[in-house]
C-alpha cells in the first residue's frame, strides 16, 4: 500500500525515487512542497475573503428580515 503513495508522490514531482542495489531511495523535493503550498495558501486566502463577503451579504439580509419583520409585526 505503501508503494502506491509514493508512486502518486514520483508521479507529482514530490518525490524522486532512485534505485541502490535492490533498496529504492526516496528523496524529497522540497522546492515542489513549497509550490503546493503556495498553491494552496492563494486558494485558501480566495475562500477566505469569498466567505468573508458572503458572511457580509448574509447579515445585511438578516437586518434587512428583522427590520421588516418588526415593520409587519
Amino acid at each position: 500500500m505503501i508503494s502506491k503513495h509514493i508512486a502518486y508522490l514520483v508521479r507529482a514531482r514530490i518525490v524522486i525515487k532512485t534505485k541502490r542495489g535492490r533498496e529504492s531511495v526516496c528523496t524529497l523535493r522540497p522546492e515542489a512542497i513549497k509550490t503546493v503550498s503556495d498553491w494552496a495558501s492563494y486558494y485558501r486566502r480566495f475562500w477566505e475573503e469569498s466567505f468573508d463577503k458572503l458572511d457580509v451579504v448574509v447579515n445585511q439580509m438578516k437586518k434587512k428580515e428583522a427590520k421588516d419583520g418588526k415593520k409587519h409585526g
